[in-house]
Parts: C-alpha cells; structure tokens; sequence
C-alpha cells in the first residue's frame, strides 16, 4: 500500500502545497501572489491532486504547518485540513512552519528560519542538520547575536525575515549569504510528517491547532490600553 501525504502551509504570504508518495515529492506548487489564502488554496489543492491523478480519498496523511506565522494563514490551512482529514478519515499531523522551512534547506551550515513578526521582531528557530539548537521562539532581531558570536560554524537566514537579520548580523564573519528566498514551506512539512509518522505513527485531526507564540495585533493592543488605564 503506498503513502501519500499531502502537505500545505499558509504561514506567510505565500501559499504552498506539496504531495509526496512513497517518500518521493512528485508534486510541489508556490504562489506568492497579492490575493489572500481563501482565494488560492482551496484551487491550489484541487489542482495538485488532480495533476496527481489522485482524490482526496486517496490521501494517507494530510500535513500542515501549525506556525508561528500569520494568523489568518495558519488558520486557514489548519481547518482545510482538519476538514479533509476528517471527511476522509485520514491521519492529520501538523508540523511546525520554521522548522518545515529549514526541512527545505541542504546546507551545512547552522540554518535559522526566520519569519518577520514586525515591530523588528521576528519569528525564528535555529537548526544545525537534525539537530533542534533553539526552538520556536518570537524575540526582538538582537536575540540571537550572542549565539552567532560563539558558533564556530558558519551561520544562514532563510525566509521573509531574513533580510532584517542580514542588516542586523551583517558584521559578522560567520554569516553567510543564502540564495534561497522562499521555498515551498508544503515540502519541508511533507518531509517532517513522514518522520513524524513513521516514528510517532497518526495522529486525528482533534489533535492539529495552530502554535501563535504571541498575541494577536488586536490582543496586544488591548492588554497596552488596559495596562495605561490602570496607571
């Protein structure tokens, strides 16, 4: 019996979906585009399964990335698949979105997906082959100069936040430039859940909800006017 996993991710402004079998990505598609998640992905999924001569049905594992990222995003992808998974009683594994991003990325140098959170912060995690050296965080950019000071290895930023970083660590001689802009996140999410699958086995679709790390714009702005009135 083969496996198909069918990944996505809406973390960013780019709207990615990828569709492996049997460990071999035969389908991979981008769309970095001024129209919103809800216009392309649903189009984007359909035409990836129909390309792949598959149907929904026909999927073993639905994957999607769970965050840090945007809110709207995050939560547009996680109910596609929830409601996918559960329509067709399909195994759901969610998988986080930087380290699905750093999945796509062959280098031997420590990789740092980063995402720009605004407000000179930025969604990150830093990563050196399999090995998780920091996790998921949501910090101003100077959070990880200390880190890069020591590292012996040459350092990359990866993502749409990456150019903040380069700005931030330019001065810096372990780190180097990467190519690589944005690559199809679904990928490095299809990646992940095989792993993820294999070792850890289904998982239902009750169990995938998105990861923020942070509170919402609106949340942040009522805490700040709360805590004003108080003074």
């Amino acid at each position: 019996m083969q496996l198909v996993i069918l990944g996505v991710d809406c973390s960013s402004k780019q709207s990615s979906v990828c569709i492996m079998r049997d460990g071999k990505i035969i389908y991979t598609a981008v769309q970095n585009t001024n129209t919103t998640h809800s216009r392309n992905f649903l189009p984007m999924i359909q035409g990836a399964l129909t390309v792949c001569g598959l149907q929904p049905a026909d999927v073993n594992v639905y994957a999607s990335t769970v965050g840090p990222g945007s809110f709207t995003g995050l939560r547009i992808g996680i109910a596609t698949i929830k409601g996918m998974a559960s329509a067709n009683n399909a195994a759901c594994i969610g998988v986080s979105s930087l380290k699905a991003l750093a999945a796509c990325c062959e280098s031997d140098s420590v990789v740092v997906p980063v995402f720009d959170a605004r407000r000179r912060q930025v969604y990150g995690a830093v990563i050196d082959g399999e090995t998780v050296i920091c996790d998921d965080f949501c910090r101003d950019v100077s959070h990880l100069k200390q880190f890069i000071e020591n590292t012996e290895k040459d350092v990359i930023f990866v993502g749409d936040g990456k150019q903040l970083c380069y700005n931030e660590y330019s001065g810096l001689e372990n780190v180097k430039p990467c190519g690589i802009e944005m690559p199809c996140i679904a990928q490095g999410a299809c990646i992940l859940a095989m792993k993820e699958y294999e070792t850890a086995g289904a998982k239902t679709h009750f169990e995938l909800s998105p990861s923020y790390l942070r509170l919402s714009q609106a949340e942040r702005e009522l805490k700040e006017k709360t805590e004003a009135n108080k003074q």
